[in-house]
């Protein structure tokens, strides 16, 4: 005689877990906001100046105009909800958005979401930092933030190099 047994959804079988939130409901646009927003009443009235992009035309909009002359510079960090090493590295890149947000723009990417542009530009570990001015200037591997403000500060220099001597040389 064979038995066979069928999971029926009885009282004793295991419960299914609920189905993961998409990507961008796991908590990336809640992190950062776009400039100007204010974040959770109980939290203060903290405005960020690092913007999650969320759409491959916001993506296309922002490199676009990266390669403008006399652009800012862009400072664009691959992240995802799950990492500590990008949670690590929040605070010090909302410190340094709001250092230098005259002179660069501050933007994260969900890896997740970003699949195709992370493999393009040889993202392999999180986080990852792209300084971008027309091209890429210098990729940031990791938590170390004295090395990404040092390369946010270089890049900042030369760009104000440029400007003066772009002056310099439309008056002559």
């Amino acid at each position: 005689m064979v038995y066979i047994y069928v999971s029926v959804g009885l009282p004793w079988s295991s419960p299914r877990s609920p189905p993961k939130p998409k990507i961008a409901d796991r908590g990336i646009s809640n992190l950062f906001h776009t400039p100007g927003q204010s974040q959770g009443e109980g939290q203060g009235k903290m405005t960020t100046t690092v913007t999650a992009i969320q759409s491959n035309e916001w993506l296309k909009t922002v490199l676009r105009q990266a390669k403008m002359p006399n652009s800012k510079l862009v400072v664009l960090e691959f992240t995802a909800p799950w990492s500590e090493p990008c949670k690590f590295m929040r605070p010090a890149m909302e410190e340094m958005a709001s250092r230098f947000k005259e002179q660069a723009d501050f933007y994260t990417l969900d890896v997740e979401q970003f699949k195709t542009f992370a493999r393009n530009t040889r993202v392999e570990a999180l986080p990852t930092f792209l300084l971008v001015r027309k091209t890429i200037l210098e990729r940031v591997v990791g938590v170390s933030k004295d090395e990404l403000q040092r390369s946010i500060e270089k890049h900042i220099s030369d760009i104000a190099i440029h400007h003066v001597q772009d002056r310099l040389l439309h008056k002559n």
